[in-house]
């Protein structure tokens, strides 16, 4: 057999029911021990236009060289990983199904890349690449370089014997390149059971966050940094490869379509984990793309309960964290969408997105949604990212996405991220002419809400899927005129003359009773009310008219005083926004106000009806604004950022 080949003999059985595929994988350079490496598979006749294969590298080391590393169920864990794949798998959604397991002493440098570069390097651009990881990592002070141990592996000889994630994370990019998606899925952090003694190497347990997303790629790992993955004699594995096997099983299809998709395997393992560690461990994952049915859940009654010892019900019921109430539940924040082409041209479709997604979501009264200006404000301010920003705020879940143009073709990817986890739980894409910018979003959004499983009324349907008489670059200028589609320079830039700056000091917290998204109160609002809260109600009403008024007046000085800063940017757009607007009426509804610190948000629905200067065409646009309000020598004024306190 020639290096590097791979021999498959087929045989159709009379009946014409199945066939039988034997698959013969030999790693470079290692012909005379092909036979350990033989598998043998069993693969059901694909579904009327499956064309795609799924591969699947799983590697699982316990017996190491050096006896002091050993663990007890990463080697069972690579092969029951490859066992429920092989069976999940079987549902018609693949044409077939390659696996290499490898473990223990087959664990090899030599043997990982090759798995790599040849295994998986022949997999084509429609098939899915899978591969599983269980053993030590570490981290070579020294280097500070990342590295997976395989069998022979010490602390003496990492440079030789180990696989650098550098360059795991390389052969990923060309296999990324060749495949429709890879998902990656790894257990490396178990430091009680790390025996080496070498003051120069230490517990790698943020491997996955030396390894790059790139565009169909998903990644989850068992834990978190500064935690360790458990093992559990009780059940027979780590609870990061149980979590997987429960899932596969089934058990994760929370629609119950007989699909198992990325979102909902990792969705499932982020919620499991935690319950089977009492809280010590938390998985990680990194993805970018649209989510992908990985296996059909067609068979997960048969197959429940047959390979994996769960534990007893009473037992999980003990373990799971209860279910976090309605409202927190419900709450949401909208992200910036990814620009994916270097084209910076397209980069306000960024912002654009994220205020579309805002507006569209802000009108289901089941969903509590927070502010853009809320979230960026907060993480300024806090210096923290968008992620924790939103845990502390206690936003449940976030739409993130991405998007790119091609001629004059839009994609956009969306997803919900579970801001607990980090995990995504679904997504959806959609595709089409540029100018469909809105029905395109409108779209999206109605397909994140059914996987949001939100109660929607049929008034609030209706208002997200109404066609509007709506205009592309009109509502640029719209929002460019609002402030909306600044860079982070910009936004981050000195707002100017600060003296005469005044906090609320917490006088929010009587106005609404309780922090955060809760609207102005009515006059029926059992809100406690004093003469101080009335008094800002009426100052804010105020502020909004006053501001609404001079928009629709067309009088831009006017405008720009009611910021602290009004950019030049802002004033052209505003500019030309005017003048393209005949009989241009504005009106300002859903007003709410939120607290971060001394500040006070302000969000509002704004929609602008006019005809159009040139085409004479009536136009109707509707944009979810939020601003930050300060008080500037007594008076309140669009502020940017946080004064200084």
């Amino acid at each position: 057999m020639t290096l590097g080949t791979r021999l498959s003999l087929a045989a159709a059985c009379l009946a014409g029911s199945a066939l039988i595929t034997w698959a013969i994988y030999e790693p470079h350079g290692l012909s005379d021990r092909a036979t350990d490496y033989i598998e043998y598979e069993r693969v059901e006749r694909p579904a009327p236009g499956a064309k795609s294969t799924l591969w699947l590298l799983s590697v699982g080391v316990s017996r190491y060289q050096d006896t002091s590393l050993s663990l007890e169920f990463a080697d069972d864990d690579a092969k029951e990983i490859a066992e429920s794949l092989r069976e999940a798998a079987h549902g018609g959604r693949y044409s077939a199904i390659q696996s290499l397991v490898l473990t223990d002493e087959k664990v090899t440098r030599a043997t990982l890349l090759d798995g790599l570069a040849n295994f998986l390097g022949s997999a084509g651009p429609d098939d899915v690449a899978m591969i599983f990881f269980a053993g030590h990592g570490v981290r070579d002070l020294n280097s500070g370089s990342y590295y997976f141990l395989p069998h022979p592996a010490t602390s003496d000889n990492l440079l030789t014997e180990g696989l650098r994630m550098t360059d795991f994370d390389e052969m990923l990019r060309v296999i990324r390149r060749n495949v429709r998606a890879v998902v990656v899925m790894l257990d490396t952090c178990h430091a009680g059971s790390l025996g080496v003694t070498s003051p120069q190497v230490v517990s790698a347990d943020e491997i996955a966050g030396q390894m790059s997303a790139g565009e169909g790629f998903f990644l989850l790992a068992a834990s978190r940094p500064g935690e360790e993955s458990k093992e559990d004699r009780e059940i027979g594995h780590g609870a990061f490869t149980f979590s997987i096997l429960e899932a596969l099983d089934g058990r994760a299809d929370g629609d119950q379509d007989g699909a198992l998709s990325v979102s909902e395997l990792f969705g499932y393992v982020a919620k499991r984990v935690p319950s089977l560690t009492g809280g010590k461990q938390h998985p990680y994952s990194k993805t970018e793309g649209t989510d992908l049915i990985l296996v059909s859940t067609q068979t997960s009654e048969k197959v429940r309960n047959t390979r994996i010892a769960a534990k007893p019900e009473t037992e999980r019921a003990e373990t799971t964290p209860a279910a976090p109430n309605a409202k927190a539940l419900n709450s949401i924040a909208v992200l910036e969408f990814d620009n994916l082409r270097a084209n910076r041209d397209f980069d306000w479709i960024s912002k654009a997105l994220r205020v579309a997604f805002d507006t569209e979501l802000s009108k289901v009264t089941a969903l509590r949604v927070f502010s853009p200006e809320l979230i960026d404000h907060t993480s300024r301010v806090r210096g923290a990212d968008s992620l924790y920003t939103a845990r502390e705020l206690g936003v449940s879940r976030l739409v993130a996405g991405a998007f790119h143009v091609t001629g004059d073709t839009l994609r956009i990817d969306a997803r919900i991220i579970d801001a607990n986890s980090g995990v995504n739980e679904a997504s959806d894409s959609v595709e089409g002419e540029l100018d469909d910018f809105f029905a395109l979003q409108k779209q999206l959004v109605l397909s994140m809400l059914r996987r949001l499983r939100v109660q929607i009324l049929p008034a609030e349907g209706a208002s997200i899927q109404t066609e509007t008489n709506t205009d592309v670059d009109a509502y640029r200028l719209l929002l460019e005129s609002e402030g909306l589609l600044r860079d982070s320079e910009e936004a981050n830039a000195d707002p100017g003359p600060q003296s005469g700056v005044e906090a609320w000091h917490g006088l929010l917290d009587l106005f609404v009773g309780r922090a955060y998204g809760d609207e102005i109160p009515a006059t029926e609002s059992p809100v406690v009310r004093t003469p101080d809260v009335d008094t800002l109600t009426q100052e804010i009403a105020d502020f909004l008219e006053t501001l609404r008024t001079s928009i629709e007046a067309k009088d831009i000085d006017r405008v720009a005083e009611q910021y602290i800063k009004f950019s030049d940017r802002q004033r052209k757009a505003l500019q030309s926004y005017m003048e393209a607007a005949n009989n241009l009426k504005v009106t300002f509804s859903d007003i709410a106000v939120e607290e971060e610190a001394s500040d006070l948000v302000v969000s509002f629905t704004r929609r602008d009806q006019f005809d159009d200067h040139k085409t004479d065409r009536e136009v109707r646009l509707e944009v979810r604004i939020s601003k930050v309000l300060v008080r500037l020598d007594g008076a309140i004024q669009i502020g940017p950022k946080s004064p200084p306190r």
